[in-house]
């Protein structure tokens, strides 16, 4: 009988052992994982800052002695494609052939062709030109005009009379990490007709990004 019940006791003491084996095992089983990614979208805005002198100052002018003057304007934009700079008169009363008044009187344009956003208008300067012309400056402009309708600065330069309906005269295609600075030269030039005085008048100048 004891022999039987020692049996017994050690079936009892195995059964017991293997159920904690088992516990054990099952634990180290249960480390299983799983992956998942995550995308991460983000957008930079495009800036765009515009800086233009505020005044530029014309020589005094005797007919049919021209003068010049020049100013810049300086973009800074993270633009992926560049900037285009419009430019187009401002002066309460201009139109297409009068930006410069002095009271009621203006300087008009004559033979001088109105800038229209084309390369068909600036056209070479002659002693038949009267009044407000402008063009853009290669040396000083820091970046490529894609809009090479300006001429050669001192040996063929072109110009042409301001818009009143704001037309690109600069376009630069491509990022840049830096300013790009614009110069724009105007040129005027009176008939003997021309009354004498101060005459103002004011352009706006745009940068956009392309």
């Amino acid at each position: 009988m004891q022999t039987r019940d020692k049996r017994i006791l050690l079936v009892i003491a195995f059964v017991a052992f293997a159920g904690i084996s088992l516990a054990i095992i099952s634990i180290k089983a249960a480390g299983t994982s799983d992956t998942k990614t995550t995308t991460i979208n983000a957008t930079v805005s495009e800036t765009m800052a515009l800086t233009c002198d505020a005044n530029v100052a014309i020589p005094a002018v005797i007919a049919s002695t021209p003068q010049t003057a020049t100013s810049n304007c300086s973009a800074l934009t993270n633009g992926a494609a560049g900037f285009s700079l419009k430019a187009n008169a401002t002066t309460a009363g201009a139109t297409a052939s009068q930006t410069l008044v002095s009271g009621t009187t203006w300087i008009t344009n004559t033979v001088l062709a109105t800038y229209d956003g084309t390369s068909g208008t600036p056209a070479a300067w002659t002693g038949t030109f009267k009044g407000l012309g402008f063009r853009v400056v290669t040396t000083g402009t820091t970046n490529t005009n894609t809009l090479a309708y300006w001429g050669t600065d001192v040996s063929a330069e072109k110009f042409a009379g301001f818009p009143v309906t704001a037309q690109s005269i600069y376009n630069y295609g491509s990022y840049s990490a830096t300013s790009s600075t614009v110069v724009i030269q105007y040129k005027l030039d009176v008939p003997t007709t021309q009354k004498a005085g101060s005459y103002t008048g004011t352009v706006l100048y745009t940068a956009t990004t392309n």
